[in-house]
């Protein structure tokens, strides 16, 4: 018996044109999109100074007493360093509570707990879209929820004020 199938011929379709300018198409936007200059490389070495303020909100008892200028900070959850205090000043936490006789909300001050204004000072990396401390790559944004290892506390709060000096 005699062999009767016959090849195949491959023809070009609609389906097939539509596919292969998809590909180039993408293939296109990759090499666009990775040749891009973003203007974002980093310098051999830390390029400026930043000095930034953290506020930290409802520190217990003594804790906030014991930031000293000259403490190194560490970000207490994947161990970055943040930079070294250079000034810091403590006062009691205030908090709006409602008053029950009136209804209306006032201002007081709790007790036992205490807002630390950190200022920390360190070396680094400045670029177009960011601003990182060396090394680890800890990145400085105003508003950015930070926790905090001093030598003697830890702490939560958050990146409130920020200065840059470029050295350029």
């Amino acid at each position: 018996m005699e062999n009767n199938e016959k090849k195949r011929k491959w023809k070009i379709n609609l389906f097939d044109i539509v596919f292969i300018a998809c590909a180039v198409v993408i293939a296109a936007l990759i090499l666009v999109f990775a040749n891009r200059s973003g203007g974002s490389t980093v310098l051999s070495g830390p390029n400026g100074k930043v000095r930034y303020t953290l506020e930290m909100v409802g520190m217990l008892g003594d804790t906030a007493t014991k930031i000293k200028p000259g403490d190194s900070l560490v970000d207490k959850i994947e161990k970055r360093p943040m930079g070294t205090v250079v000034g810091v000043d403590v006062q009691r936490t205030r908090i709006s509570v409602k008053n029950q006789m009136t209804g209306e909300r006032v201002i007081v001050e709790e007790p036992v707990r205490y807002t630390a204004t950190v200022t920390v000072e360190a070396d680094a990396n400045i670029t177009s879209t960011q601003i990182s401390i060396p090394p680890g790559g800890f990145v400085v944004r105003v508003g950015t929820w930070v926790s905090v290892n001093g030598p003697l506390y830890n702490s939560v709060g958050y990146i409130i004020d920020m200065e840059r000096d470029d050295e350029q």
